[in-house]
């Protein structure tokens, strides 16, 4: 068995990350760092392809944190062209001052991200020696995802979320709860704050719900170092 510590920051998406967070974040000494979807989103754009134009500044953003914190940064996400001229949604992975690969999301959303196309990148990792499975946003929905999770044997997911749904708090909870009992998985979830997002950041395990944030936090930034225990995951 390992102990693997997982830093989460549910994050206001238009906020960048201040001096002070940058601190508290080199001193979790965590192995990763999670953000949420959409982040960061620090300049209005008509659409999808003109938001494509901020990649560079995203990313400088996610470097300038790389800078104090050693670990893994799973940096939220962004518009972005992949190299076969696609554009995607995709989550850049940071690691020693270099972005070393991206996940693309595999579920884009209709309404919200037009003209986006369906990534085509893997959706299983390893990074740290940590083996590991991505859901962003819609992907969690999509059946073929959970069914290459289970062929593969993937024991963690990180789920970087701004979904918005009708669920209550309570029964958001339940959701996520049984999930992670079914798919006998250790999940965690990272939400985006601002404007109308709630924030609902948690980690579920087969035994339940380990940690999450209060009903009175769904507005809030949130900044949480968790220790997971997993037993076939983490490649020493």
């Amino acid at each position: 068995m390992a102990v693997v510590k997982i830093t989460i920051f549910q994050k206001d998406i238009h906020k960048r990350i201040n001096k002070e967070d940058i601190q508290k974040i080199s001193a979790s000494r965590s192995q990763f760092l999670v953000l949420p979807e959409g982040f960061p989103e620090f300049f209005q754009s008509n659409s999808p392809a003109d938001a494509t134009k901020h990649e560079k500044e995203y990313q400088d953003h996610l470097l300038e944190v790389s800078e104090h914190f050693p670990g893994v940064i799973f940096g939220g996400s962004h518009f972005r062209n992949n190299e076969s001229g696609h554009l995607t949604v995709s989550l850049p992975i940071v690691q020693s001052l270099v972005v070393v690969d991206f996940y693309e999301k595999k579920n884009p959303n209709p309404s919200r991200e037009r003209s986006v196309k369906k990534g085509t990148s893997e959706s299983i990792f390893i990074m740290g020696g940590l083996r590991f499975g991505f859901l962003l946003g819609e992907d969690i929905l999509k059946n073929e995802i959970w069914e290459e999770f289970e062929r593969e044997d993937i024991e963690i997911v990180f789920y970087l979320s701004k979904e918005q749904n009708n669920r209550s708090y309570e029964d958001d909870l339940k959701y996520f709860e049984d999930l992670a009992k079914n798919r006998k998985i250790h999940l965690i979830r990272v939400c985006a704050t601002g404007g109308e997002l709630l924030g609902r950041s948690l980690y579920a395990s087969p035994s339940g719900i380990n940690w999450k944030v209060g009903k009175i936090e769904e507005d809030k930034e949130v900044l949480k170092t968790l220790s997971v225990n997993l037993t076939r995951s983490y490649l020493l």
